[in-house]
């Protein structure tokens, strides 16, 4: 199974290539499709930012009681 951190990568490489054929071929539906996958990046990196902070609240938690 793959992790946040997996699926932004993919989701980047697959915005890096749409975003080369936006630039050499500016149609509507290059337009469309590069958007969308900048979308795709924004909603995982929300998801990877949320994860981030719960791991760093749970390990200053723990930190927290151990002292």
């Amino acid at each position: 199974m793959e992790d946040t951190q997996d699926k932004l990568v993919k989701a980047y490489l697959e915005y890096f290539k749409a975003n080369e054929k936006f630039e050499a071929r500016n149609s509507v539906r290059t337009h469309r499709y590069v958007r969308k996958c900048l979308r795709e990046i924004r909603e995982l990196a929300k998801t990877r930012m949320e994860e981030i902070h719960e791991t760093h609240n749970k390990t200053r938690k723990i930190k927290k009681d151990n002292i």
